[in-house]
């Protein structure tokens, strides 16, 4: 559980950085079609998925501190 906690907020900010690398990439340069591609649809579901679990685990820290 602490190793998942630990590697969780890595995770989350690595695929926020490359779901803006692709948006950017998608405004100037629309013939490559980053967003709608198979790789970008799983790499956003793992995305959404780590940060609702970081997001509890903050709340759980955050909680079990007071």
């Amino acid at each position: 559980m602490k190793k998942l906690s630990r590697i969780l907020p890595h995770i989350t900010i690595i695929l926020a950085g490359m779901f803006i690398i692709f948006w950017i990439l998608d405004i100037l340069n629309p013939t490559m079609n980053f967003i709608n591609r198979r790789l970008s649809n799983k790499l956003l579901l793992i995305f959404c998925i780590s940060a609702i679990i970081t997001s509890v685990f903050a709340v759980y820290y955050e909680r079990r501190q007071r």
